[in-house]
């Protein structure tokens, strides 16, 4: 009994020592479960906060992002709207211009010019107006007023056309047939107008005719130099490589760094040297943009621009290679320059110069032929609106009689002109006193003579003349750095008329108070025997002069024409038109009196006999 009751009792208390065991161990697994619920919660936690985090960073980036392609939108978007911003300005600018007269600026006739020195080469003498009759009829003047041009090409054409004086039509033609073109078709015209505008007036590239024309002063000299360095690098690295030789990679570095050093020191004058063949790129664009637009029908009418843009379409890209490297360098990028000079050590870009130059040494009379049309175009677009601008004008007509026929004429540069009506078969004596309009009438007759053979436009209601050669005699003045007085300067411009006369052409002159520069009885003399001797020559003689006398002596070969005025109360009044015969008017000692002379000089001068 007692042994079981003890044996119960073990088991009783093994029964719950393990009860306690089994509870410990529940005990433990509870707070492990809890630990270990604790542990998994936190990093679910950890993991969501992470989570988190990514998403938050990633949101940045991505705002970051957004940011930054906002503002290339915007830099993107604001630069399509400034450029088409732009064009519209300039749209809207053409369409006001045209027809209205040009403002008056300053130019640089030096540049503008420099398509007439070359040109002038092959033009003969006798074509040329010279550069005392050019002064004589401020012709500089007389192209301000007509300028409207939207490129440099056009006023190098148009200033050029403006010293020419052809023998016939000369494709007058052609040009009235432009002109006509682009009147009657405004949308043509300012789409044309656009094209030309993007050639611009920079001033280097008013000096591509004298680039063009001395092509071999601006190529690379020693390109058989450059050439050898260029082979000799190549060898160099290749023998290097294939041999894994140092020594070859030693003199490649060694000859690339004599070819870095060449680069830098032609750098400056071959740069120099591509702002010109930027412009000879842009006038090949230009006639491109002109001959190839679908919208545009010029070339399907007169077919002359395809043929010479055909030929130079080949160095487009070779020359914007160049271009756009040397932009890039000039930007200030540090990876830029260093692209610049090591493609620079290579000499490509003065090997490749070299044969662009070579090649427009071969097309220079096609390239030349393009660079004029271009500028024919915009001359007969300049034209056009030249004529718009008149009050009244006339397309000339061109005779074989020497006889100037003109109906209301008039000078270009005069507001509010009075216009004057006359015919003129031989010499005349134009009479009148100080600013009746003497000399004004004879610039006139001289400068629509010009206009009529250069730009087919005359400021009259109608004109109709034999093709001529102009040559004029007027504003003579002492030469003190020559030691010449005025005389002197002014028979030397006579003796210059005279010289240029011939059979073959009529020469129109215009000389404006004759021989003034001596005492009267010589200059009467010497007028008389001026004027005779050109009445037997193939010549028209328009002169103005104060001598009464010349019109009595010279009356049977020389028709006489006056300017008259009105004397009034304190003042002179002019209408400055132009009538047969010569004046009777004296108005000199008046003016005296009229201006507060003593009555004792005015009264003494008109009592004073020869």
């Amino acid at each position: 009994m007692f042994t079981r009751e003890i044996i119960k009792g073990n088991l009783r208390t093994i029964m719950i020592s393990q009860n306690k065991i089994t509870l410990i161990r529940s005990n433990r697994a509870l707070n492990f479960d809890k630990y270990y619920n604790k542990s998994i919660i936190k990093q679910r936690k950890l993991s969501r906060k992470k989570k988190f985090t990514n998403i938050t960073w990633r949101g940045e980036i991505m705002e970051k992002m957004l940011i930054v392609v906002g503002i290339l939108a915007f830099i993107f978007i604001t630069d399509i709207y400034r450029r088409f911003k732009r064009i519209r300005e300039l749209k809207d600018a053409i369409k006001e211009e045209y027809g209205q007269k040009p403002i008056i600026k300053k130019y640089d006739f030096e540049k503008i010019t420099y398509f007439w020195d070359e040109y002038k080469k092959v033009i003969p003498e006798d074509e040329r107006i010279d550069d005392v009759t050019w002064s004589d009829l401020e012709m500089n003047k007389v192209f301000a007023r007509i300028n409207s041009s939207c490129s440099f090409v056009g006023e190098q054409i148009l200033y050029a056309s403006l010293h020419c004086m052809h023998k016939n039509n000369f494709n007058m033609e052609l040009l009235e047939e432009k002109i006509n073109f682009y009147e009657s078709n405004d949308l043509e015209r300012e789409e044309t107008e656009l094209i030309l505008c993007r050639l611009k007036k920079e001033e280097e590239s008013y000096f591509l005719p004298k680039f063009m024309s001395n092509l071999d002063d601006y190529g690379i000299g020693g390109i058989l130099g450059y050439r050898i360095m260029q082979i000799l690098l190549v060898a160099l690295l290749l023998i290097s490589i294939i041999f894994q030789s140092t020594g070859f990679l030693f003199f490649a570095g060694a000859v690339f760094a004599i070819n870095l050093i060449i680069y830098q020191k032609d750098k400056i004058k071959y740069e120099l040297n591509l702002n010109s063949l930027s412009s000879v790129v842009d006038v090949v664009i230009a006639g491109k943009k002109i001959a190839y637009n679908k919208n545009l029908y010029y070339e399907s009418k007169f077919q002359n621009l395809k043929k010479e843009v055909s030929l130079f379409k080949k160095i487009l890209k070779r020359v914007n290679i160049l271009k756009n490297k040397k932009d890039a360098s000039l930007s200030g990028d540090i990876i830029s320059i260093i692209t610049d000079y090591l493609i620079g050590a290579t000499l490509v870009d003065f090997t490749g110069y070299h044969s662009i130059i070579e090649f427009l040494k071969k097309r220079q009379k096609e390239y030349m032929k393009l660079y004029e049309k271009i500028g024919q175009i915009d001359m007969a677009i300049t034209i056009a609106s030249f004529r718009k601008s008149l009050s009244l004008f006339t397309v000339p007509h061109f005779h074989q009689e020497h006889v100037l026929k003109m109906e209301e004429i008039y000078h270009p540069l005069i507001n509010d002109p009075v216009c004057n009506t006359v015919t003129i078969d031989k010499n005349c004596i134009i009479t009148g006193s100080n600013a009746s309009g003497k000399s004004t009438f004879i610039k006139a007759v001289a400068v629509n003579v010009i206009l009529a053979h250069s730009l087919h436009t005359c400021m009259a209601k109608k004109m109709s003349l034999p093709y001529a050669k102009i040559i004029t005699s007027m504003a003579v003045r002492d030469d003190l750095m020559a030691g010449e007085s005025y005389y002197i300067k002014e028979i030397k411009y006579l003796n210059r008329i005279i010289q240029s006369l011939s059979k073959e052409r009529l020469v129109i002159c215009l000389i404006d108070e004759i021989l003034r520069g001596t005492n009267t009885e010589e200059r009467i003399a010497a007028s008389v025997s001026i004027l005779r001797f050109l009445h037997k020559k193939n010549c028209i003689a328009i002169v103005a002069s104060h001598d009464i006398e010349l019109t009595k002596i010279l009356a049977g070969i020389c028709d006489n024409y006056h300017f008259r005025e009105q004397m009034q109360d304190k003042d002179i009044a002019f209408d400055y038109k132009i009538y047969n015969g010569s004046s009777t008017y004296k108005n000199a000692i008046k003016l005296l009196k009229h201006i507060g002379f003593p009555d004792e000089i005015v009264e003494n001068a008109n009592r004073f006999d020869m």
